[in-house]
């Protein structure tokens, strides 16, 4: 069965949230990366990726296996990772759009990569873990990453956590008043991604528009919050000290919500992401680029186009567009899996 990328990455989050675990509330204590560049994985990407078995965290496309001097295993399932290409917008005469406050206009557009695990591998040199201890205390990071940020007035009163777009201010109760810091920063990174979509940032609909509590625009607003705070809380190093109150309510809540959207975890965690970065001053164009495979071996435009042309192209944000198309690879046998010959297979999907 074809199956485009918004639903197997869906699927991946769906199948976590009915094993009780929530994907975005784990900390990841290994970050999986690329073998070759050694970069972490960002994004969904780190999602994807992160919420397999493997015991490596290193990934790499077949042909990064060929180019290290081994190969992946016959009959290993690849997953997708995805990429972020910025194109800047032109009239019909070829001339860069300018936006109203004097930037390019730009359009980011979605392509992706199969990637295997380095346990799907032969004859290939096992990496060496490095594993490096930061100096700073995590909640003395986190309250770095707070004042650093300078995104809005931050006022303690009360007994409820909100952020006011028209005030442009977050309001919460006293760091005395939660369980513990940690969870002081998670409810305050929270209410931080949410003065992120301030139209004077990152001018978010869920922010920007009106909003009506329970409503799909307030549920994804919801989510962009609890991803980009995990995102901050991750880089603080306390989101494995929070305490999160998860019933199998709110579980069996985001199962339907996803179900329902497939589109809406994809375009969250981006959203997310985007978020934690503007917080912690991380430049849009490193934001957008969540995988680490080189251009050459992303799906190529013309595999894009034949995708498109058998169903219609999909929208997940502002611009963000990325045809339908089956995005699982499985390697038949070492001659016939290249890189550069893609095969359209109804029954297998593209077949590498």
């Amino acid at each position: 069965m074809n199956r485009d990328i918004y639903q197997v990455i869906t699927d991946r989050f769906i199948e976590q949230l009915k094993k009780g675990t929530v994907p975005w509330q784990q900390p990841w204590i290994s970050s999986v990366q690329n073998i070759v560049s050694r970069k972490p994985y960002r994004g969904i990407n780190a999602f994807t990726l992160g919420m397999t078995d493997r015991t490596s965290p290193f990934w790499l496309t077949f042909k990064q296996a060929l180019d290290l001097g081994g190969h992946v295993k016959k009959g290993e399932k690849s997953l997708p990772v995805i990429y972020y290409k910025i194109l800047e917008k032109r009239d019909g005469a070829g001339n860069i759009i300018v936006r109203e406050d004097g930037r390019p206009a730009r359009i980011p557009f979605v392509r992706w990569a199969n990637v295997f695990n380095f346990d799907q591998t032969e004859g290939i040199e096992a990496p060496r873990i490095e594993t490096t201890q930061s100096s700073v205390q995590p909640l003395k990071k986190a309250a770095a990453i707070v004042e650093n940020a300078r995104l809005c007035p931050i006022r303690h009163a009360g007994f409820a956590a909100v952020y006011s777009p028209k005030e442009d201010e977050i309001r919460l109760p006293a760091p005395t008043t939660f369980r513990s810091m940690e969870d002081y920063y998670q409810t305050l990174f929270h209410e931080m991604t949410h003065a992120t979509g301030h139209e004077r940032r990152l001018n978010r609909e869920g922010i920007t528009q009106p909003i009506k509590f329970g409503s799909e625009r307030y549920s994804k607003e919801e989510l962009i919050a609890e991803l980009g705070a995990a995102f901050l809380a991750n880089e603080a190093g306390t989101l494995n000290q929070v305490q999160f109150d998860n019933s199998a309510a709110y579980l069996a809540s985001w199962i339907q919500k996803f179900e329902n959207d497939p589109k809406m975890i994809v375009s969250a965690v981006s959203q997310g992401q985007r978020s934690a970065d503007y917080v912690l001053g991380i430049d849009l164009n490193e934001s957008l680029q969540e995988s680490q495979i080189p251009c050459e071996e992303m799906a190529p435009t013309s595999a894009l186009a034949m995708a498109s042309q058998q169903k219609p192209s999909h929208r997940i944000a502002s611009g963000i567009q990325t045809p339908l198309g089956p995005l699982t690879g499985r390697v038949t046998s070492r001659q016939e899996a290249t890189v550069s010959r893609i095969e359209q297979s109804p029954k297998q999907g593209i077949r590498l």
